[in-house]
């Protein structure tokens, strides 16, 4: 008798049997994507360009796998959770329980300026509670692949920070974006295309200077900065207890952070 496959052999050869996912092109600037029509999520339209949609259909089979490996599907909802400090961009995926499960890691190749938040052109990365939606996945100026991180916020702007947008791209300049090997994010812009296609209104991005472990907050002094990084460490204590991103809004100046259920 044939001895039995190894589950995680097992799952990955009904993934490639399964149909993939269809990409139809609509312009040679812009392609969009349907999902198979046994996806019980309603379909959403996202726009990517050519060079995007070239990136997903390299990408989706290696990640469908990945995911598969650690009992996740592809095109669940996400979160995202940068550490500065570490230079680490985390994925979480929505398990089938409910909770978020670590999918990977991926390493900032580009850094600027001192920690602390972006409030103008010139003072570097932001840092805080963002969003990402089907609108960010086609930033202008980008050379390959890039999302807009929605910088400034509504907390932002009632702080009078402004300036030009901030971007996750590919690439390792300096600046005020966080670059990306091109294909790790190749790897990050299917992930997020893949759970908005699929449902997800908008994936949390929340950035923050450094693992805010409570020994690590005891050290803070006193300032402008440490006061802002005590108003982001309620959602890391949060995610950290929950493992589910919490539910975050701006009301007074001030991020107002519940647990989620």
């Amino acid at each position: 008798m044939v001895s039995a496959l190894p589950k995680a052999l097992l799952r990955r050869v009904i993934l490639a049997a399964v149909g993939s996912v269809l990409l139809v092109a609509t312009t040679g600037a812009e392609a969009v994507r349907d999902e198979p029509k046994a996806q019980a999520s309603p379909r959403v339209r996202v726009a990517v360009s050519s060079v995007g949609a070239d990136a997903i259909e390299r990408t989706r089979q290696r990640l469908a796998f990945a995911y598969s490996d650690l009992g996740l599907t592809l095109g669940a909802p996400v979160y995202f959770r940068l550490i500065r400090e570490q230079d680490r961009l985390e994925v979480w995926v929505k398990a089938p329980s409910g909770t978020y499960s670590r999918l990977r890691n991926f390493k900032i190749c580009s850094k600027d300026g001192a920690l602390g938040p972006r409030q103008s052109t010139s003072t570097g990365q932001p840092e805080g509670f963002y969003s990402l939606t089907t609108a960010q996945m086609r930033p202008q100026g980008v050379g390959y692949l890039g999302i807009n991180l929605n910088w400034p916020n509504a907390y932002d702007r009632g702080r009078g920070w402004r300036g030009a947008p901030s971007l996750l791209q590919a690439g390792c300049a300096s600046g005020r974006h966080y670059g990306l090997t091109d294909p790790d994010m190749e790897e990050v812009y299917t992930i997020a295309y893949s759970a908005l296609v699929n449902g997800q209104a908008s994936i949390p991005f929340h950035i923050f200077p450094f693992q805010m472990t409570p020994f690590r907050m005891l050290q803070l002094g006193q300032g402008p900065k440490a006061s802002f990084w005590r108003d982001l460490e309620p959602a890391w204590r949060a995610f950290e207890r929950t493992k589910t991103p919490p539910q975050i809004k701006v009301q007074g100046r001030r991020y107002r952070i519940r647990e989620s259920k």
